[in-house]
């Protein structure tokens, strides 16, 4: 796998910030769907000490971009990415674009979460069914997912990435100190595979001007 460099840089319009975001975590999910065959990279930055906020990189044929989520304060910073190759390294630079509110989440709050542990050790696999209602008899999801072993607990890196926000979700990160490597995911007659292909610290920080867009 490459190796992957952040340049970072942004517009500055003011000679005060606002918020500086501190990451140290990259992780890169690979996704498919085995009825379309339609696959897509998930590639995020977390801060492993703060899950309340990260980056998500999309990117398409159209354009290269990128969104900050930060939950605690309801907003989204928006930015272009510009992606170039030094040597054998990838470098990305992030361009201030805007700032928007936060859509509120919905909660699902009649949703039925159910986990349950499958093997409890080499590797550890458990399932999350997700019903629709309190008392669905059928999940509108099935989930078999996969964990690794980490030194602190990084679950919260695929729930960002590949779960709903929810508080019922939630409860999936208090398994303990893993890393989620697979999941295979069953919803209205698809089966979507996920798989973790990259995860390293990083050293990233990136600055929001004052005055917001």
């Amino acid at each position: 796998m490459r190796k992957i460099s952040i340049l970072f840089l942004v517009l500055f319009f003011s000679l005060g910030f606002a918020q500086t975001y501190e990451f140290d975590f990259l992780t890169k999910y690979s996704s498919e769907n085995s009825k379309n065959k339609f696959t897509r990279d998930l590639v995020s930055y977390h801060n492993s000490d703060d899950f309340s906020y990260y980056l998500k990189l999309i990117k398409n044929d159209a354009d290269f971009t990128a969104t900050l989520y930060d939950h605690q304060r309801n907003l989204a910073h928006h930015f272009s990415v510009i992606e170039s190759k030094v040597g054998h390294e990838i470098e990305f630079q992030f361009l201030y674009v805007n700032t928007s509110k936060l859509q509120n989440i919905i909660k699902h709050e009649n949703y039925r979460y159910e986990f349950s542990e499958i093997s409890a050790n080499n590797p550890k696999i458990v399932s999350l069914k997700i019903y629709p209602s309190k008392r669905a008899k059928k999940p509108k999801v099935e989930n078999l997912i996969t964990l690794k072993m980490a030194n602190k607990n990084l679950i919260q890196l695929y729930r960002s990435d590949c779960l709903h926000w929810s508080d019922g979700t939630y409860k999936f990160s208090e398994i303990g100190n893993y890393i989620v490597t697979q999941s295979i995911e069953k919803f209205n007659n698809n089966i979507c595979q996920t798989n973790l292909k990259e995860y390293k610290n990083v050293d990233l920080k990136i600055t929001i001007p004052k005055e917001l867009k």
